[in-house]
């Protein structure tokens, strides 16, 4: 998903998101309703005598909630881009910037390859001084095609 902040004058922000289909509240309903289900059916065997599968249904209603948990956390990586005058900034993390770079607009450019192949989404990075700095690893090819547009379009200005 891309989000794009251009005040019409010299900056242009550009946030790049993984699309999120549900939110942690949502998973946390699917959790819990594959818990019940899950939970139901191991305490029916265990009153049939057969104790042994609660500890795994229990295990295994855990071991979804520490996946879905891991895959929105994954999935809440930001990485922002501001084009202005002067420089370039690409800034990825969580909830606040990790890593920070800062390019020299003037030296900078774009570079993007684009496959044939339909399983392929392509490459795109910032070039600056021999260091290549990915950009949009969480988008689709359409996606990507439309934040290389975009890029291109306020490095152009």
């Amino acid at each position: 998903m891309i989000e794009i902040q251009d005040d019409k004058g010299a900056t242009v922000r550009i946030i790049v998101m993984a699309n999120r289909s549900m939110s942690w509240r949502q998973n946390l309903y699917l959790a819990a309703s594959l818990g019940i289900v899950c939970m139901g059916m191991a305490i029916a065997m265990a009153w049939f005598g057969m104790w042994m599968i609660l500890p795994f249904a229990g295990a295994e209603v855990v071991l979804i909630v520490v996946c879905l948990y891991l895959t929105q956390k994954r999935l809440s990586r930001k990485e922002v881009i501001t084009v202005d005058n002067e420089a370039i900034r690409l800034e990825w993390g969580y909830n606040h910037p990790e890593v920070t770079v800062n390019l020299p607009r003037q030296w900078s450019r774009l570079a993007y390859s684009f496959p044939d192949s339909v399983f392929e989404v392509g490459h795109l990075s910032v070039v600056a001084h021999g260091e290549r700095y990915a950009l949009g690893s969480c988008l689709n090819k359409d996606e990507k095609r439309a934040l290389y547009a975009e890029l291109k379009s306020a490095l152009a200005r």
